[in-house]
């Protein structure tokens, strides 16, 4: 069992959802100076730390990295924080599996403030599907095939994981999951077209709800980890093979000049996304009707918006 005195911890955690701007978000909280941010997003070891006493099926626990394992490596993590900072973990997955991360928030942080930030799910589910082709965990580029696939249990060629596209945008039973183990005072939700509508004014409820100076303003013209799409259809296993014959000399380049590389790499490779197909759109959306409905009704929050054609 993991255990240990206690050393500093966050005092709040963005528990999600994926692809709905936790990224950015993680950026533009570490600029504030009352605020600590571990350099690791996405540490998962809350979830970790749940699953020692729910068990993840095989497959879910596969599907996630553990970069912290141990509660001394998760303190070592804000180790270099201020005890008066706001200090903060971002990590989806606290969402995607809500029991076993309440376990873990309520055995190590059980006084930390929660934000979630949500999508309208087939957006989300779609930019899941754009995020794995950019990292070349995808090689099936068509959506509707892959969301076959899915149903279908398949799984992907290049990391023998199974595809997780729609299920991420069922957001009402993780979210009464928080509301039933937590006061409502604790919660935060917000909605993903919040940031895109006005992300300094977003950040500024976040830092008022987080009791930081609220009038810090952040940059927040970069928008990160945005979704690409590669210029020619070449199948991931190939630009894996590219990049183990190139990595050798990359490395010895300077720093400077490997991240110009590396951005006119990206330049070269990777263009704008396309957009969802309306009727696929339609489709999917459909498929959530009910559990936006009650989510709206959790959250107190009118998400008729989303069920509009887009």
């Amino acid at each position: 069992m993991i255990h240990g005195a206690a050393g500093l911890r966050p005092t709040f955690l963005v528990i999600g959802a994926y692809k709905a701007g936790t990224t950015s978000i993680h950026h533009y909280l570490k600029q504030h100076p009352q605020v600590f941010m571990s350099q690791r997003k996405e540490i998962r070891f809350l979830t970790y730390a749940g699953h020692e006493r729910l068990p993840l099926s095989p497959v879910e626990f596969a599907s996630l990295p553990w970069p912290v394992q141990t509660l001394p490596a998760y303190e070592a993590l804000f180790a270099e924080a201020m005890e008066t900072q706001a200090r903060g973990d971002v990590s989806p997955s606290y969402l995607e599996y809500a029991e076993q991360s309440i376990i873990g928030i309520r055995a190590f942080v059980p006084e930390a403030k929660l934000i979630a930030i949500l999508r309208q799910p087939a957006d989300r589910a779609y930019s899941n599907h754009l995020f794995h082709v950019r990292v070349e965990q995808e090689e099936e580029l068509e959506f509707r095939s892959v969301l076959r696939f899915e149903a279908e249990g398949r799984v992907r060629r290049v990391n023998g994981l199974p595809r997780a596209n729609i299920a991420r945008g069922f957001y009402y039973e993780a979210l009464q999951c928080y509301f039933q183990a937590f006061p409502r005072e604790k919660i935060r939700v917000w909605l993903y077209e919040d940031l895109r509508a006005d992300a300094a004014g977003l950040m500024r409820k976040i830092f008022r709800f987080l009791a930081v100076d609220e009038t810090f303003t952040p940059d927040v013209s970069i928008r990160y980890n945005a979704a690409q799409w590669p210029r020619l259809p070449i199948p991931p296993t190939a630009t894996k093979r590219l990049r183990r014959l190139v990595g050798p000399f990359m490395r010895l380049l300077s720093k400077d000049l490997h991240r110009s590389a590396s951005k006119h790499y990206r330049t070269l490779s990777y263009t704008q996304a396309p957009e969802l197909d309306p009727a696929l759109r339609s489709e999917l959306t459909a498929l959530y009707r009910d559990d936006i409905l009650r989510t709206q009704d959790l959250i107190g929050r009118d998400l008729g918006h989303w069920l509009e054609q887009a």
